[in-house]
Order: structure tokens, then C-alpha cells, then sequence
């Protein structure tokens, strides 16, 4: 399912989606901003993607970081003539994509080898200047653009809430507390979030996020002193593991939340 928003200043959101006897089970939000592609969506949505490729206005395409849902379309960018740059940590992953588990497969599809290239410090449009920001924590190679002069974040998979109850092995509470801060020295509003779509007072959403973490940390931290156990202390900061925890075999927990949050690593 594909789906198509229009957002003020000529930005066109682009939502794809697996469906389940016609229900789409989870959205993923591309954005294209004056010729720019920002993402591109997941490989299940390939066909209905290339489609819409066909008669919109990309020039160039930019992937937040390298997960499936976000640059799992790069082979029809290339059948289109359009290398989108990454971060340079994400080229190899892009060019050998790993086999994914059974969740991500229904969700996404298995991605399928493209090739992208390094980004630079900015990209630039006719009317806009996008300044390339480093935001690891959620992946090494994840980024942000940001338009400081119309005060826009797209924000990739930074935000997605005020609030954290799950993570995955690679994901760093450290590393995104400290991208966060580097995010809100910056001027903006609006936050193009590639789950949630357009967050209005964004810059104050990230900032709860942040602060969320912050405290979390420290609770952990303090009760770890106590001689509490990783499944003692997620049990007491964010109840038993959900749902979600059963559907990805173990791959999002909130004992891997604990686990980082205990962590110095950063």
C-alpha cells in the first residue's frame, strides 16, 4: 500500500506499507522536498513505489541510515538512473544487505543489493540547503537533514516517540542522548519523522525524548547500585517485556534497554 501526503512548503510525504487482507500492518514515511528523495521505502513495496517513481519529480535521494524499511528500495532508484546518497558506514551494508529475520521479512521483505553513495556535509536543491547531521544510537550510519532556514528536522528513525520502551543489540541509549543534544543546539519545529509523519513542536518532543533517557539512566543506574538484576530493573522502569519482545523472537526488549542504559558506552 502506498499512500501519499502533502505537507506545507511543497513537501510530499510517501507512506508504504505490507498489507494483511487489506490492512496495513506498519507505515514508513519517505519524503521528497523539492526534488530531494529523502528514504525510500521498504522492498514489499517495490512495485507500487516504482510507480509512483515514475511520474514524481526525484532528482537525487539521501537514506537516513541503512534498515530495510528506509533504503530497502535502492534497486529501483538505480533501475532509475539515481545513485541516493548514505553515510559512508551504510555503503557496504546497502551493497551486501545481511538476511533478515522472520518479522522483518513480513514487515519489509528482504533487501536486495543497491548502490549508493558517500554524502557529504550538505546537499543542496534549487530553493533549499540541507545540512547532513551524524546521529548515531540507533544505527552507527543513521543522519539527519536539517533546512535551518524553514526550520525543518527529517529526522529519520531519531524520534519516534517522547518515549523508549523497546531496543534492539545494536542500538546505543549513550550515543542517542548524545546525538540529541547535538540535534537540539540546532533552530527547527517541524520534525518529518519516518513512523510517526509530521510532529509539529518537534524540537520540544526531541527534547522530552531526551530527557526520558536522561532519567531512565539514571534510575537504572541507581538501582543497579541497589544489587537489582537487568530483569529486576526493567520489570521496575518499564513493566514486563510485551508483545513485542514476542513477535521479534527477542530482538527489541526491554532488557536490551536496561542492558544500554547501564552502559557507559557510548
Amino acid at each position: 500500500m502506498l499512500k501519499r501526503t502533502s505537507h506545507p512548503n511543497g513537501i510530499t510525504q510517501i507512506s508504504l506499507a505490507a498489507t494483511w487482507w487489506g490492512r496495513p500492518l506498519m507505515f514508513c514515511h519517505a519524503y521528497l522536498a523539492d526534488g530531494l528523495l529523502i528514504d525510500c521505502g521498504h522492498p514489499l513495496g517495490a512495485r507500487e513505489f516504482a510507480a509512483w517513481l515514475k511520474t514524481a519529480p526525484v532528482e537525487q535521494a539521501v537514506l537516513t541510515h541503512y534498515h530495510e524499511d528506509h533504503a530497502g528500495n535502492i534497486p529501483v532508484l538505480n533501475s532509475r538512473g539515481i545513485v541516493p546518497f548514505a553515510h559512508h558506514a551504510a555503503l557496504d551494508w546497502l551493497h551486501n544487505p545481511p538476511r533478515l529475520l522472520l518479522y522483518e521479512r513480513v514487515l519489509w521483505g528482504q533487501s536486495q543489493p543497491g548502490k549508493a553513495a558517500p554524502v557529504g556535509d550538505h546537499i543542496l536543491t534549487s530553493r533549499h540547503c540541507f545540512r547532513v547531521i551524524l546521529t548515531p544510537g540507533h544505527t552507527q550510519d543513521h543522519l539527519v537533514l536539517l533546512e535551518e532556514r524553514e526550520g525543518w528536522l527529517f529526522a529519520g528513525d531519531l524520534y519516534l516517540g517522547e518515549r523508549l520502551y523497546y531496543l534492539r543489540g545494536e542500538e546505543r541509549v549513550g550515543q542517542m542522548i548524545a546525538s540529541l543534544d547535538t540535534v537540539l543546539a540546532a533552530d527547527f519545529d517541524l520534525v518529518f519523522c519516518a513512523h510517526r509523519g509530521l510532529v509539529r513542536e518537534g524540537k520540544r518532543r526531541l527534547a522530552k525524548k531526551r530527557d526520558f533517557l536522561v532519567e531512565n539512566r539514571e534510575l537504572a543506574r541507581d538501582l543497579f547500585q541497589q544489587g537489582k538484576s537487568e530483569n529486576e530493573i526493567a520489570r521496575r522502569l518499564f513493566g514486563r517485556e510485551g508483545w513485542m519482545t514476542w513477535v521479534t523472537a527477542g530482538d527489541l526488549s526491554k532488557n536490551k534497554l536496561v542492558r544500554s542504559l547501564l552502559s557507559d558506552q557510548e
